[in-house]
């Protein structure tokens, strides 16, 4: 089998923009697909996607020319080999921080690798370890009340959601307190500060997290600032998530050797796809840690993420974005209409990664035709 092409396609977001706190204020953000497919001398065809946040679909346009350029160093090549691969073309992309196109290319060959041997991904990449339980991720910036009311809803199909934080300190404690308080006994909660704060503020939100017992604390502080994790790593009972932000497995060493992290929750899109992501999940798994993916985003990524948790012993758990709280069953993925059926639903608070070959997704072809930007 050989690598004849490698095609990009931007797509239009399928869901509105999300309104997050981030250091430099409120913004809303898009939830910008970009598909790879990898065509081959045989009838096999492998996907792969990224992820973009530019509600412009200028990024996805950017990201899908370097999927072209990475992509014709691959023909010729058996895409069996995705390490192989991946060794490849990483001193391309280190210098030209490509890593979403790499990410993509990656789940695309490794999606290839499983339907050429007639397997789902996970088997290739171990077997199952853990059923997966689905946390929701609720993104919405609403009212306290609001929240409360979606922690009733959620909690029918999942034990545990996150909500935003960021926008001011005593708020954001008040606010915890007050949705802790609401949500039904026995539904847990964690909370996303998406770096806005300090050290010293992070300190103040995490206390009140204490008093709540909150799940974990995501990026509170600097992406960047590892003695920062560090320390509220420490000082706080409420354990510290993050590298979401980070590409590819490297920078997992210098958190692990700092006490930085509790939670680490590595995206698949950015972090080098499913060769990255594994390679997070053992690291993090020789020091005891938990590994739970970042997976706010499509539902190819979202699949390939899947199998990697499934096969890894550090992750019980994955996160599944209900960006919708209008539908009626939160469980179903409303973000990527252009897959075929229903290969990912959350039933009784687990998911289960698809069971057919590679990542296990088919195209809705009209679908993807209909949203393309390109």
């Amino acid at each position: 089998m050989e690598i004849t092409r490698c095609e990009a396609i931007p797509l239009a977001s399928a869901v509105e923009g999300v309104e997050m706190a981030f250091g430099s204020g409120d913004r809303e953000v898009g939830v910008q697909p970009v598909l790879v497919r990898v065509h081959t001398d045989t009838d096999h065809i492998g996907l792969g996607e990224t992820l973009t946040y530019d509600a412009s679909g200028a990024e996805g346009e950017a990201v899908a020319r370097m999927i072209s350029v990475l992509g014709a160093d691959l023909v010729g090549r058996d895409p069996r080999e995705p390490t192989a691969a991946w060794e490849s073309l990483y001193v391309d992309v280190k210098r030209s921080n490509a890593w979403k196109a790499l990410s993509a290319l990656d789940e695309a060959l490794w999606d290839l690798t499983g339907k050429a041997a007639g397997e789902p991904l996970y088997r290739l990449l171990g077997g199952k370890t853990n059923n997966v339980a689905a946390y929701a991720t609720f993104p919405r910036r609403q009212s306290t009340d609001a929240l409360v009311d979606a922690g009733a809803w959620l909690a029918e199909t999942f034990e545990s959601m996150k909500i935003t934080v960021g926008a001011d300190v005593e708020r954001d404690r008040e606010r915890i307190r007050a949705v802790a308080a609401g949500l039904p006994d026995g539904f847990g909660l964690s909370v996303d500060a998406n770096t806005s704060y300090s050290v010293s503020e992070a300190l103040r939100v995490g206390r009140a997290g204490e008093e709540v017992a909150l799940e974990w604390f995501e990026e509170p502080v600097a992406h960047t600032d590892i003695e920062g994790q560090a320390e509220l790593n420490r000082r706080l009972d409420v354990p510290i998530a993050a590298y979401q932000s980070h590409a590819p497995h490297y920078p997992v060493v210098g958190h692990l050797r700092a006490g930085a992290l509790e939670v680490y929750q590595p995206s698949a899109y950015l972090c080098g796809g499913v060769t990255g992501t594994r390679r997070v999940a053992e690291l993090v798994d020789g020091f005891e840690k938990q590994l739970v993916p970042h997976a706010f985003g499509p539902l190819v990524n979202y699949a390939a993420t899947l199998h990697v948790a499934a096969a890894s012993p550090a992750c019980d758990l994955i996160e599944f974005a209900v960006y919708d709280d209008s539908v009626e069953d939160p469980g179903e993925y409303v973000a990527s209409p252009y897959v075929a059926g229903d290969p990912v639903r959350v039933e009784n608070g687990v998911i289960t990664p698809p069971a057919a070959p590679g990542i296990g997704v088919e195209l809705d072809e009209a679908a993807v035709e209909r949203l393309r930007l390109d």
